[in-house]
């Protein structure tokens, strides 16, 4: 009994410190509410948001240098310079 009562109070104290993070208050296309969480002062998420813009990643590019055997390198880097992290200082 007294065990049960020791679970009962910490679980009670413990459900204040859980704090439910806001939804979405648009729908889905079936017609449900979405389940996504909402950042910052906005009811609405990154995929119902009109004014959502997506961050700009750059373009990958083939890596502009040359391997120890002399033949162009294959990788693929995003990186400004062009050249991949194998031949980056």
């Amino acid at each position: 009994m007294r065990k049960s009562l020791l679970t009962i109070a910490m679980f009670t104290a413990m459900s204040g410190f859980a704090q439910e993070k806001p939804t979405c208050s648009g729908t889905t296309k079936k017609g449900e509410p979405c389940k996504l969480v909402v950042w910052k002062d906005s009811a609405l998420c990154w995929r119902h948001n009109p004014n959502y813009i997506k961050d700009m990643v750059a373009q990958s590019t083939v890596c502009t240098a040359k391997t120890t055997a002399g033949r162009a390198c294959k990788m693929k880097t995003r990186h400004e310079s062009g050249v991949c992290y194998h031949h980056r200082d």
